[in-house]
């Protein structure tokens, strides 16, 4: 049967549905383990340090006496500074994460390029069969 859809189509309907099934379970794992990752920040030499995820958002935030003895407008800065490593941290992290798992935009692109030009292929290739099957059966 794959054979006959792969004359007909262009493509194995078996292989397409492994590449898709091979596609969402890679989808699910990168999304389980984004859930995961965690930015880590520091500022004022270390005196300042921060995490970041975005489950639980700023945490474990710890605050050095050194860092205490800054003043309120200096150490809010601090913090602040520390908090966006931290979140910078995590988009790296979870920006490898995506290349390492699915590859890089470029490859994004031509997998979505190649799988919609062998499906409008196919459309076309079933049209054009369709066409030629009620001219005949005229």
């Amino acid at each position: 049967m794959s054979d006959d859809f792969r004359h007909s189509f262009g493509f194995d309907p078996d292989e397409l549905h492994t590449f898709t099934g091979d596609f969402l379970t890679t989808l699910s794992q990168v999304q389980e383990e984004m859930a995961e990752l965690t930015g880590q920040g520091q500022a004022a030499d270390g005196q300042v340090t921060v995490a970041y995820s975005e489950l639980k958002g700023v945490h474990n935030l710890k605050i050095g006496p050194r860092a205490m003895r800054l003043g309120a407008d200096a150490l809010a800065e601090t913090i602040e500074e520390a908090i966006k490593t931290a979140r910078t941290n995590l988009r790296t992290q979870a920006a490898d994460l995506v290349t390492r798992s699915l590859g890089t935009t470029s490859d994004l692109e031509d997998t979505v390029t190649t799988l919609s030009t062998t499906a409008e292929d196919a459309l076309t290739r079933s049209l054009h069969n369709t066409t030629n099957l009620t001219n005949r059966l005229r």
